[in-house]
C-alpha cells in the first residue's frame, strides 16, 4: 500500500470524525476493495458504512472503527482471504458472470438466479484458500492453493507445498511430553522439523502436534515462539487446535488468544467419528469453528475436511469395531460387490451394510455435494478455506461443487494469493 505523507495507516485507531493522512489512506484502501465514498473528505458517516459493510464481508465486529482486528487483516501483504468486485456492464447477466469467474451463482451471497442484475450494480465474491492433503504425487490439473505434505515429498509437486514433519505424536500425548519437556528437548525439536523443511516450493511448516497435555501449554507455546524466530518471512507457520488442544484454564492448557498471534494459519481438524456415525456433520462443524471465533481471526483458519470413505468392520462375537479408509470409488464399488444394503441411522444419514463371512460391515460415503455445505460454512464464518484430508481418495464429483461458493486463491512465487491456479 502506497503511503502519505503524515501518520501511516494503522498507527492509530480511526473512527467517526477524524482526519489526517492516514484517513486518505483509508479511503484509498476501501476504493480499491469496490466501495463507494463519493468525494468524502475525512471519516464521515460514508467512511463508517464502508468500514462495517468490509467488516461484515470479513465476518469481523461491525463496528464501524477501524483498530486492531480491522489493520490486522486488512494491512496483510498476502491476505488469505480476498474480497473480488465486479461491475455489472451492458446485458450482462448473473449467469454470465458467474461464468467469467469459474464460480457458481451462490458466490454472490443471496442472489438468485432469477434476480435480474443492472448495469453499474458492484457484485462481490471471494476468493479462499483450499489445500489437498496427500501422501503421493497427484496427477493432473487441480483447483488448489497448494499441498499439505505429512514428510518431504518424494517426488516434485505440481504446486507449492507446506511441510508437515512426521513427528510420532499425531495423538501420543506422552511423546508429545517427551518432546516438549525441557527447553534443550524443545530445541532439538525445534530443530528438527526446521531441518525437515526445504526443497522448491516449500511455503512453511505445519506443527504436527494434534494432543497436547494441559500441563504442556506452556511448552507448547515455547516451542511456537522459538519456531516463529527461526522461520523467517515470507515462510508460514501452521498448528492446528481443537478438542484435544485444551484452551487456557487456571490449571493449565494453551493460550489460544497468543497462538493467534505467532500463526499464520490454524487448522481446525474433523476427526473421524469413534464410532460408526456420518464423517461429517454440518453442526458439529459449525459449532467448532464457533468454538475459535473469541480467540482466533476467523481469516487465518483453514477447516480440514475428509474426502475419503470409512468401512466399519462390527466383530459382534469379539466386540471389537475396527475402521478403515478407503478411495471413495472401491468402498463404492466393495458394497456394491457384497451386495450391501442402502439404510439410514437415527440422524438420518445413510451408509451401506453388508454381512461377509458373518461378520458386519458398514460403509460410510459423503455425499458428493458435501464440500458445497463446508464451502457454506467457509464463507458465513469467512474462514481462510478448507484442507481436503487424504487427496487421492476423493470422489472425482466433487471438483464440480468446489468453486460454487468462492474462488479458489492460489499462492504466487511472491507469497501473495491470486486468483490464478495450476
Amino acid at each position: 500500500m502506497a503511503l502519505l505523507p503524515g501518520r501511516k495507516l494503522g498507527s492509530r485507531t480511526l473512527r467517526l470524525g477524524d482526519k489526517g493522512s492516514d484517513v486518505d489512506q483509508l479511503h484509498a484502501f476501501l476504493r480499491r476493495q469496490g466501495y463507494d465514498l463519493g468525494s468524502e473528505a475525512g471519516f464521515g458517516y460514508l467512511t463508517k458504512d464502508a468500514v462495517k459493510r468490509w467488516q461484515r464481508d470479513h465476518g469481523l465486529v461491525a463496528d464501524g472503527i477501524a483498530g486492531k482486528r480491522f489493520y490486522a487483516l486488512a494491512l496483510k501483504a498476502d491476505p488469505p482471504v480476498r474480497r473480488r468486485v465486479h461491475v455489472v456492464g451492458s446485458n450482462e447477466t448473473l449467469q454470465q458472470i458467474a461464468g467469467l469467474y469459474e464460480v457458481g451463482q451462490e458466490a454472490f451471497g443471496n442472489l438468485s438466479a432469477q434476480q435480474k442484475v443492472y448495469p453499474g450494480q458492484r457484485l462481490v465474491f471471494f476468493e479462499r484458500e483450499i489445500w489437498g492433503m496427500c501422501t503421493n504425487t497427484p496427477q493432473g490439473k487441480l483447483p488448489l492453493t497448494g499441498f499439505v505434505c505429512p514428510g518431504r515429498p518424494a517426488a516434485s509437486l505440481p504446486g507449492p507445498y507446506v511441510l508437515r514433519p512426521a513427528s510420532g505424536g499425531d495423538a501420543d500425548i506422552v511423546q508429545v511430553h517427551h518432546q516438549l519437556r525441557t527447553p534443550g528437548r524443545r530445541k532439538q525439536t525445534a530443530q528438527q522439523f526446521l531441518e525437515a523443511m526445504g526443497g522448491a516450493g516449500c511455503l512453511g511448516l505445519y506443527l504436527p502436534y494434534k494432543a497436547v497435555a494441559p500441563l504442556d501449554g506452556r511448552r507448547y507455546l515455547k516451542l511456537l515462539k522459538r519456531l516463529r524466530r527461526q522461520l523467517k518471512p515470507p515462510a508460514m507457520l501452521w498448528a492446528e487446535l481443537g478438542p484435544d488442544i485444551p484452551g487456557w484454564k487456571i490449571w493449565g492448557g494453551v493460550d489460544y488468544f497468543a497462538v493467534n498471534q505467532l500463526v499464520d494459519r490454524v487448522v481446525l481438524d474433523l476427526p473421524p467419528p469413534a464410532q460408526p456415525g456420518p464423517l461429517f456433520e454440518r453442526q458439529r462443524g459449525e459449532k467448532l469453528v464457533e468454538s475459535l471465533l473469541p480467540c482466533i481471526h476467523s481469516w487465518k483458519i483453514l477447516l480440514k475436511v475428509p474426502v475419503y470413505a470409512l468401512e466399519w468392520k462390527l466383530d459382534a462375537e469379539e466386540g471389537r469395531q475396527e475402521r478403515g479408509k478407503l478411495p471413495y470409488q472401491t468402498a463404492l464399488s466393495r458394497a456394491f460387490r457384497h451386495g450391501a444394503r442402502l439404510l439410514q441411522d437415527e440422524g438420518g444419514f445413510p451408509y451401506y451394510r453388508y454381512k461377509k463371512r458373518g461378520i458386519d460391515y458398514q460403509v460410510r460415503l459423503l455425499p458428493h455435494s458435501f464440500l458445497a455445505e463446508v464451502s457454506a460454512i467457509a464463507n458465513r464464518h469467512n474462514l481462510a478455506g478448507l484442507i481436503l484430508d487424504e487427496l487421492g481418495m476423493e470422489d472425482s464429483r466433487i471438483w464440480q461443487s468446489t468453486n460454487r461458493y468462492f474462488r479458489t486463491a492460489s499462492w504466487s512465487p511472491g507469497g501473495e494469493t491470486s486468483a490464478e491456479y495450476f
